[in-house]
């Protein structure tokens, strides 16, 4: 390995860490010293590791019990070999065309006196490095799993740290050639943020329906562990030697004892040199070639005169629609809302059956209020608000320069969020009217109300986002998802949108002269005042600091 390729590599790293930190802690931030906001991203990040590793640790230790109740241990490795390997694709294959293809400074490299597959192999050992840490998230508690259930040797030591590194490398390879195919077909779709905004929701989807049949899937699972070990015997030879040479005691072959790694071994030298091999001769091509686009015609059409507010509201949804990436992370409430209302129309009667048994004295008259806080909590999770004065980046002096009132313009941003999550809300308030046994008033409030928490949640994002700002950065995604100002609208919107409904859903549960009416007016009138004070912070304080960006 060259010393440039090490070189890149290293500029790679420090400088995703340095940006990453530079997030964190704020746009005034000083010196190497970390805020409040810096230790709960590091807390948040942490304490989901933890998380994941201990919830491989708890499965790995449930199904490595099983298998060597079913005399099949073997199976062990194998099983952990593909899960890992999975995971570890599904969260890179996207992003290594970004990683390697889609990077900014491609062309600035190759225009340097430095060959392009230093800087190409640069980009796999980042994608390699990132692709450890997802593998072995799950991989390291697999080991330790294995070595309290089965018995330990030192040569099943060596191959399980053999493997750590293996893993990551195969799929360095795989995600390599497959996010270059994937962003090939990307180039050849003409509404391709379009598609790319399904695909992600069926992904997301997928996910959730994976994760809500966990349990079945598991269970399933442990109960055919023979059949899954047959078939994997009969069919797939490399992983039932892998998993012999892990498990020596399930052999009786010396060789397969201790050489069953060394096929898997070369498979994946033989996949990660073709590969390697393919790009190397291909990445200034890659890089660089121009997918041919079919001319628009201008068509001469007549000029009309609209009003400044509507055309910055346009402006906004049309930068909000433009972005896959900020749609399926920013918007992915909209699509709760909508499950909330389908959940509605095909099994209103089990919500009616269930609201008794946590409020046992309540009224049918709190269904509207339950699913009207409930839809509200939902539409404040839309952070669209949150980026939308980070995202004009470099060129907010544009904005800046026209002789708009700030007001115009926070008012425009505000209101993406109701916006984007006014489709949901008219499609729960219809099923609900439609399926449940409502009053026409507790129709109107299930509307009404999750409106009014979506614009205090859009002006929130707003003046969070004034206090917050980054204007710095290389690609959008990073202020979408990974900037305080998101994380702390997210934190404050939800916490403030559940208060009213607490005081109000408990009084109307409980106390006999606490009727419907008092409780939808306390939310009224709570978010009413919460509108008003962020109006108040744009009008004063808000311009001021819009004229100091």
């Amino acid at each position: 390995m060259s010393r440039t390729v090490l070189e890149l590599v290293k500029i790679k790293i420090t400088g995703d860490i340095t940006s990453m930190i530079s997030f964190m802690r704020g746009r005034n931030a000083k010196g190497k010293t970390f805020n409040v906001g810096t230790a709960l991203i590091i807390g948040v990040i942490i304490i989901a590791f933890a998380f994941m590793m201990v919830f491989s640790f708890g499965m790995a230790t449930v199904m490595g019990f099983q298998m060597l109740t079913q005399q099949c241990g073997w199976l062990y490795f194998p099983m952990a070999f593909v899960s890992s390997s999975v995971f570890s694709f599904i969260g890179t294959v996207f992003a290594a065309q970004s990683y390697l293809y889609d990077a900014k400074d491609n062309e600035l490299l190759l225009s340097m006196p430095i060959k392009p597959s230093d800087v190409l192999y640069s980009r796999m050992i980042a994608l390699y490095l990132l692709n450890f840490v997802y593998t072995n998230l799950l991989f390291i508690p697999v080991g330790v799993a294995h070595a309290l259930l089965f018995k330990y040797s030192v040569i099943t030591f060596i191959y399980f740290l053999l493997s750590m590194f293996l893993i990551p490398l195969l799929v360095t390879a795989l995600s390599s050639i497959f996010g270059y195919f994937i962003g090939r077909l990307a180039k050849l779709i003409p509404n391709k943020n379009v598609l790319t905004v399904i695909i992600g929701f069926l992904t997301i989807g997928i996910m959730a329906f994976l994760v809500i049949n966990f349990g079945n899937i598991i269970s399933v699972l442990m109960n055919e562990i023979d059949r899954v070990a047959e078939w994997t015997q009969e069919h797939l030879h490399l992983l039932y030697w892998y998993g012999l040479a892990t498990n020596r005691h399930y052999s009786s072959y010396y060789a397969v004892s201790y050489w069953g790694i060394l096929p898997i071994l070369a498979l994946t030298a033989a996949i990660v040199f073709a590969v390697s091999l393919y790009l190397s001769r291909h990445f200034t091509t890659i890089v660089t070639r121009k997918t041919a686009m079919k001319k628009k015609v201008y068509v001469k059409k007549p000029s009309k005169k609209t009003n400044i507010q509507l055309s910055l509201i346009k402006k906004e949804v049309g930068y909000f629609l433009s972005m896959p990436s900020y749609v399926m992370n920013a918007g992915m409430s909209t699509i709760m809302a909508f499950l909330l209302g389908l959940s509605i129309l095909l099994r209103g009667s089990v919500i009616v059956e269930w609201l008794p048994t946590f409020f046992p004295d309540a009224s049918s008259n709190l269904i509207g209020l339950a699913i009207g806080s409930t839809l509200a909590l939902s539409c404040t999770l839309n952070d669209v608000t949150a980026p939308t004065i980070s995202l004009e980046g470099k060129t907010i002096w544009i904005l800046k320069s026209t002789p708009l009132n700030p007001m115009k313009v926070f008012f425009a941003k505000a209101l993406l969020a109701p916006l984007v999550s006014l489709p949901g809300v008219f499609f729960t308030t219809i099923t609900s009217a439609i399926t449940l046994d409502l009053r026409p008033a507790d129709v109107v409030f299930i509307l009404f109300i999750p409106i009014l928490a979506c614009l205090f949640s859009g002006f929130l994002g707003v003046c969070v986002n004034l206090k917050l700002p980054r204007f710095d950065w290389t690609n959008e995604i990073t202020v979408i998802k990974q900037s305080l100002s998101v994380i702390f609208t997210l934190l404050l919107s939800t916490f403030f949108t559940a208060i009213p409904f607490v005081l109000a859903i408990v009084p109307s549960a409980y106390l006999d002269d606490f009727s419907s009416v008092w409780a939808y007016g306390i939310c009224i009138i709570y978010f009413a005042l919460l509108v008003g004070l962020e109006l108040f912070f744009l009008a004063t304080d808000g311009k001021k600091i819009w004229e100091e960006l």
